[in-house]
């Protein structure tokens, strides 16, 4: 007989995360197949994670904070015929009938003379009667609310456990944790500052080509398959980057797609920010229109971002029949139907008509206008004024932040640009509404004492100082894993952007410049001088603690020795504070198994002797406590001397809490230690 257990709190045993009651995003959730996210897509996680509720703090239900982060448009008004359409559909005595579950072959016919008319071909057709001259017909499309919903029904279709699909970094980074939700891996592939920020073909088919050699090495058909490489995901233009390949970058699309083809690999060309290209002449062009790409491409479209549609969620999905069928399947089978008042908001939006023509031109021309100007009044805030080369356009934003800003002085500090601050090298966009920042001159410097070594850090300090949020550049694989990156997005209300990079400046201000030293993870060259130190710190520091023929017996020579022949095991635990080439201390971490009482211990931590009392031994604890909430770890254990009063009230004052006690033998005598418990989350709630 089951044994009787509450119903909710047997819910809650089996779902622990729903025991907080949480603000801001939900909880990002897990894989379906219940594996751990790769650690790559972890980070991910926890970086959207950290960004959309762990940074924000109480009063967040009284206080608003400045989200800069946000991916809502601007606030524009919807596009007309989409708001035609569905006020004809809502008029109409059709709206008590059940719509079929690949929509409307009306609505369809519709997408598909606009998909044709924008240059989409299918030079490999199938026999149906009903294909065209395109090679084409309505079997080709279906509609959702929107296309992030069909990205994971996508995923779910054409990959099988270990199979991978390859993402760019930067990316959209909730499409990575959605492919590895849905059950795929994910690996990344850089856009690098020597190819423009673009995808290199060369780079694209050599990463494939690995993954699939080393996929093929590991699995040797043990699961009657080998996994492979099944889709790129190339978003043109790319979020965050806003980056464009339109007609002028018609070659390297051909390369691409190129790549993909010959390898087995389908593209999913995500185009949902294509009609905010602010180059007419060179909108972002979709593979599938290229000779005989479309059978391996999968066209994503959608309302969310060009047509001020947000809140509708509203995408089309263009393939080859096969896709389309087993995505119609996956529709009925998962949610029965997508709303018809989706698929007629779609049909005003994307449709061949002569009036579609005149307002879409219309529409976007003023659209474009907006986020050009945008765009450029948040390089002003970054900049300064004179980085806008476009006299009216400078003396229109001049005049606006005059508006906002009243007092003189503080007009003349915004006008000269953000402190400590740059725009990535050759990264303006040139679609969307993102850009991102670059903090890294921050790198180092203090808050009350406190530095900011990591962009959490860099997080945590304007969150306390000015309420405002980003995503940073963990939450979409930045490349350059030392540098400081902030994507920000300036589709805000005009007043609200220059009020809050206003405050950022004014924080910024309050920064102390950088140590002199840096801290890092320890080399083979500084086991020695960490050897010497830790000699020299037990003779000092245990002098009246440990017995005298113990610390005597301790020399340079053998404790260099022994440093050097664990440096293989151990490099990854130990962080070393340098200046220059001289260590001035060290701290040695242990990451304890899954069943063990603690999550992590704190073994050693040692300062050279005439480098006490100037804070480094608490910027190494400070250091070592991000590195294993980085490593997924909340609490930790550190044993100090019963007789060490220094160092007990050292790690009092830190937050440690005495819990235990026990004997430990060193030499042929037995002394007593405290365990002092610290919460790392708790320490790090507040660093500032």
């Amino acid at each position: 007989m089951l044994k009787k257990s509450n119903a909710i709190d047997r819910m809650l045993r089996e779902n622990p995360n729903l025991a907080d009651r949480r603000f801001g995003l939900p909880y990002i959730g897990g894989r379906l197949d219940g594996e751990k996210f790769n650690p790559t897509v972890q980070n991910i996680a926890d970086a959207i994670d950290f960004y959309g509720y762990e940074v924000r703090d109480e009063n967040i239900t009284t206080i608003p904070d400045i989200d800069l982060g946000s991916g809502n448009p601007t606030d524009y008004e919807p596009f007309p015929l989409s708001i035609e359409e569905m006020r004809k559909a809502l008029d109409s005595v059709s709206m008590y009938k059940y719509p079929y579950t690949e929509g409307d072959d009306n609505i369809r016919k519709i997408l598909l003379d606009y998909i044709e008319e924008e240059g989409f071909f299918n030079d490999h057709p199938y026999a149906y009667s009903d294909i065209d001259d395109k090679g084409l017909s309505v079997h080709n499309i279906t509609f959702l609310p929107s296309t992030s919903i069909a990205f994971n029904m996508i995923i779910n279709i054409i990959s099988k456990p270990g199979d991978v699909v390859l993402i760019t970094g930067p990316n959209y980074g909730l499409f990575t944790i959605r492919a590895e939700r849905a059950g795929a891996e994910v690996e990344i592939i850089n856009l690098e500052k020597e190819d423009n920020w673009l995808i290199n073909p060369k780079k694209l088919a050599l990463k494939i080509d690995d993954i699939n050699e080393s996929l093929q090495k590991v699995y040797n058909r043990r699961k009657g398959y080998v996994p492979r490489v099944v889709a790129f995901l190339n978003v043109n233009p790319n979020n965050p980057t806003g980056k464009v390949m339109g007609e002028k970058e018609v070659e390297l699309l051909k390369e691409i797609g190129n790549v993909c083809l010959e390898r087995g690999v389908f593209v999913i060309d995500d185009l949902v920010y294509r009609d905010l290209t602010y180059d007419v002449s060179n909108i972002a062009k979709p593979i599938a229109t290229l000779p005989g790409m479309f059978r391996n491409t999968i066209s994503l479209f959608g309302l969310s971002k060009s047509y001020g549609l947000a809140s509708l969620r509203a995408g089309f999905v263009v393939a080859d029949e096969i896709i389309i069928r087993e995505l119609i399947n996956r529709i009925f089978q998962g949610m029965d139907l997508s709303p018809d008042i989706v698929g007629r908001a779609l049909a005003g939006a994307f449709n061949t008509t002569p009036k579609r023509d005149e307002v879409y031109k219309s529409y976007f021309s003023k659209l474009r206008e907006i986020y050009v100007y945008k765009f450029n009044l948040l390089k002003t805030l970054v900049n300064g004024i004179d980085s806008i080369k476009d006299s009216n356009m400078a003396h229109e934003i001049e005049e606006e932040i005059k508006n906002t800003i009243t007092d003189e002085k503080e007009v003349n500090v915004v006008l000269k640009g953000l402190l400590y601050t740059d725009f990535p090298e050759n990264l303006e966009p040139e679609a969307g509404f993102f850009a991102l920042l670059d903090f890294t001159k921050v790198k180092g410097m203090k808050y009350k004492g406190t530095r900011i070594t990591c962009e959490n850090d860099l997080l945590k300090f304007f969150y306390k100082t000015s309420r405002i949020r980003f995503l940073v550049g963990q939450s979409i694989s930045w490349p350059y894993k030392d540098e400081l990156i902030a994507r920000v997005s300036y589709a805000l209300d005009n007043k609200k952007l220059i009020l809050a990079f206003h405050q950022m400046n004014i924080a910024l201000t309050h920064l102390t410049p950088a140590d002199e030293y840096i801290i890092r993870k320890n080399e083979l060259k500084d086991q020695e001088q960490m050897a010497h130190i830790k000699v020299d710190g037990w003779r000092s520091a245990y002098d009246k603690i440990i017995a005298s023929k113990y610390l005597k017996s301790l020399d340079y020579e053998s404790q260099t020795e022994r440093y050097i022949r664990s440096f293989e095991e151990y490099k990854d635990l130990v962080l070393v504070a340098v200046k220059d080439e001289e260590v001035l201390g060290y701290s040695c971490f242990d990451l304890k198994k899954q069943d063990d009482k603690y999550d992590a211990e704190l073994v050693s931590l040692y300062i050279k002797q005439n480098y006490k009392g100037k804070g480094i031994g608490t910027g190494l604890f400070k250091e070592t406590v991000k590195e294993l909430l980085s490593r997924q770890k909340r609490n930790m254990i550190i044993w100090c001397f019963a007789d060490d009063n220094k160092s007990i009230k050292f790690c009092e004052d830190l937050g440690g809490k005495k819990v235990e006690t026990k004997q430990v033998k060193i030499g042929d005598k037995y002394y007593q230690e405290f365990g002092l418990y610290f919460d790392l989350e708790e320490i790090m709630a507040n660093p500032f």
